[in-house]
Formats: structure tokens, sequence, C-alpha cells
């Protein structure tokens, strides 16, 4: 924490801008001796927010290594409570590494992933759960998701903690007065009272698991996957729903021979389309490998796209087909409606529920619209999609159901009649993991690992 730190805080690669970020207390020091202004004016470096326009240089040769832009921020008002500056280089490899070059001869030290956010947690000006938010931000995946991430890092998941945190405390100020002044004449909490409190507090742990399900959906996305046998227009379907030509399509049997994948937004959630080579008993090796991983795909899958082929007649290969993938999620699609019809629909309508089958043309872009908005209602009843949404991942889940077990086990010994003082360990030990979410108990190897999903820069 006493280091100064620097990296490089944009990608790597040719744009107009790129952003050296120095943070710590050595950062204006080390500025004062890589930059030289434009004009022979003096820099007030006391000043804080003022962007200075100039050039960056080595200190030992002297020599220019790019015309900058120089910010200077000042603790504590910065991202990191620490005096930061930012080095606007032009956005090229070379003038980037070199710029971070001198910043590491003259005594910083190149800054490990996610180091900047780390240390605005660890200096107070951000919580744990806050810090979390930062990366949902960065991998945002659709406009919703990030509108959900944007609300943690306001604080809106921190605010629901510590009202639930506030709910505890109290009640555990009613026990601990009961255990302490129990021969005084004081009025206290009824048998009553207390389960309304714990029930309180549970429903709202509750609350917050279910929020989990939802948040799941929008970080990770659903993922589809799109199945039939070879020839059915699978890969068609798939670049029509990504809009490019990712998969070859070709009228030759098992010209897709892998699982492609690519994510789309379907009412705001990242929906993951998985694109498969056709199902068929086939004995090239390679193919045979294909069709393999299109039976693994379909068992992961959140949502199977079955399709049949409108212009032919249901074959052996369909039932087979049928009979692997009836227990999954489902969305019938005849496609190839443009060309003669000869498929029997009765017969698949017989099979399946009238709801899910979609009849399209995948090269026409027939009833695509249609498909998607099917897509959006399969999504729409895995989740509960609210304005009290919030995205909450898998270490904040856990932290959850440990203190949700806590509060059960706080219920069920009120139930056989236990004293208050069981009620308390109970009750302590739920706080101790809600405290675990925003940070305020954590271990140094959990803050390692969750810095360590970030980007070096960030």
């Amino acid at each position: 924490m006493n280091d100064t730190i620097v990296a490089i805080s944009t990608p790597i690669g040719e744009s107009g801008i790129g952003i050296v970020r120095m943070s710590g207390g050595n950062s204006f020091p080390i500025a004062k001796k890589i930059f030289v202004p434009s004009k022979k004016t003096k820099i007030n470096w006391s000043s804080s927010f003022k962007i200075h326009y100039g050039w960056m240089i080595d200190p030992e040769s002297g020599e220019r290594i790019d015309e900058v832009l120089l910010t200077l921020m000042k603790a504590p008002k910065t991202y990191t409570k620490e005096d930061i500056v930012e080095i606007n280089c032009h956005g090229g490899p070379v003038p980037l590494r070199k710029t971070l070059e001198v910043c590491l001869k003259l005594g910083a030290r190149l800054a490990e992933p996610g180091e900047f956010t780390k240390r605005a947690f660890l200096n107070g000006r951000i919580d744990l759960a806050q810090a979390e938010s930062v990366l949902d931000i960065i991998q945002a995946k659709t406009e919703k998701s990030l509108q959900l991430a944007i609300k943690s890092l306001e604080g809106k998941l921190s605010e629901r903690i510590f009202s639930l945190k506030k709910k505890i405390i109290e009640l555990l100020s009613f026990l601990e007065a009961e255990i302490n002044f129990s021969q005084e004449d004081i009025e206290f909490l009824s048998k009553e009272d207390k389960k309304n409190h714990l029930n309180s507090i549970f429903s709202s742990i509750n609350s917050l698991l279910e929020a989990y399900k939802t948040g799941a959906i929008y970080r990770e996305g659903v993922k589809a996957t799109i199945v039939g046998k070879t020839n059915v227009g699978k890969s068609s379907l798939f670049n029509a729903l990504v809009q490019r030509e990712r998969a070859i399509v070709t009228h030759i049997p098992g010209t897709t021979r892998d699982t492609i994948e690519e994510v789309i937004n379907v009412n705001g959630f990242p929906l993951r389309i998985v694109d498969t080579a056709g199902l068929r008993d086939v004995k090239d090796p390679i193919e045979k490998e294909g069709v393999r991983r299109a039976y693994s795909t379909i068992e992961e899958a959140d949502i199977v796209l079955l399709m049949l082929d409108g212009s032919t007649s249901l074959n052996k290969e369909d039932k087979i087909i049928i009979n692997k993938v009836k227990k999954k999620n489902l969305l019938i699609l005849i496609n190839k409606i443009d060309l003669p019809s000869r498929i029997d629909k009765e017969k698949v309508r017989s099979l399946f529920p009238e709801e899910s089958l979609i009849e399209i043309s995948a090269t026409k872009g027939t009833n695509l619209e249609k498909l998607k908005q099917k897509i959006g209602q399969l999504i729409l009843k895995k989740s509960t999609p609210s304005c009290d949404s919030l995205l909450i991942n898998v270490r904040q889940k856990e932290a959850l159901q440990f203190a949700k077990k806590s509060i059960l086990r706080a219920i069920e010994g009120l139930r056989k009649g236990l004293s208050e003082e069981f009620l308390t360990i109970d009750l302590q030990e739920g706080l101790e993991h809600l405290k675990e979410i925003t940070g305020e108990t954590v271990e140094g190897d959990v803050l390692d690992h969750i810095f360590s999903n970030f980007c070096i820069g960030k």
C-alpha cells in the first residue's frame, strides 16, 4: 500500500488515445521528472484536477517520448484516495510502453490486476460489493446488465445489506438486554415478537437470493443451442440471429463440424447462441467428434431450438433427435417455409405444445423477430426481473446462504425454547456473513482472488 503503482489502463493496440495511470505518494514527484510543459510555464503541482499539455521525456537522455496530456489528481478526492497521475499518450504500443518504462525506472511498481480498485476499497472510498460491481460494469454484455451493475456501484446492494445488518443488530440488542438485565423490571420482547423479527430477517435474505437468480442471467446470459439433422438450416439461422456470416453455410452435409458460439441481446438479456453439427450416425472421426460435442452442448443448454426441415417429411433422424431433446426447454422451428411444404405439421403439433412451434425461413428472415420474442418469454420464466433487481455474484450469494442458515438455526432454536444466549450466537454468525459481502470482515486471500479477475490498470 506504500508503493506507487503504475499501469497501462487502456487495451494494447492502435487507437487515438492510450492512458498510463499512476497512483501513490510518489506519483507527482515521478511526473515532475518525466513531463515537460509545451511552453516555459511553471506547473502548480499542489493543484488538483488540472490538465497540462506537453511532452513525455526520458529523464536520463532527455529524449522526447510522446506528446501528451498530463492530468493531476490530488488525494483524497480521487479513485484510490491517493495522489493519481494520468498520462494521455497517443494510443500506440510503443509510446505507451516507453512511458510505462520511465515510470518504473523512477521507482513506481507495476500494478497487479485490479490493484487500483483494491486500493479504493482498502482506503475506504467504496465497499467490497461496490468494488466487485466495477468488474460487472466492465464485463456488461447488455444495457440492462450495465444498469444493474451501476446500481451496485451506487451502493444499492450495500444499502440492502446495511438494512439487514441493522435488523439483526436491533434484535441482538433486545436479546442482550434480556440476558444482562433479566432481574430488572423491564418489558422484554415476547416470543411472538422475536419470531416476527427473525422471519422478517429471513424474508429479506430470501429476497436477495431470488435477486441472485435474475442477476446471474443478466451477468452470464442464457444458453440457447440450435440442433437438428444435417442441412436443416442451423447455420443459416445462427448467421441470421448474430447478423453476420459467422458460420459456413453450404449444401454439403456435415459442413459444421464443431460448436460455434456468439452472444446477442434479447430483451436486455445476453443470449449465448450455439450452432452445432448436424446430428446423424457418422463414421468420419472429425464429424463424429462434432456430433459428440453437439450432444454435450444440448445437456448444458437452457433452451434448445430444435430445427425441422419443412420442405421434407419427418424421417428417422428427426425422430431420434426429438427423443433426445423432448425433456429440454424447447422451441420447435419448422424451417424453409419459403419452399413447398412436405412436412406433416399436424404430426409435429401432436408431439409438442402449439405455443412452442414457430414456422420460419432462416434465409429470408421470416418470423425471426417472433422467434426472439418467444426466446425472451422463456428467459423471463427463468427470472423475476423488477425495478429492484440487483446483480449478486457467487461469492455474495454464498455469504447470503450461510447467513440464511444461521437465521434458520435461530428460528429453530426459538421454536425449541432455547435460551437467548444460543439465539445471539446464531445471529452474530449471520451478521458476520453479511459483513463479508461489504468487506468488513474478509480474508486477504479472498481479496486477492476477487481482484485477480480484474484487468491490470483498473
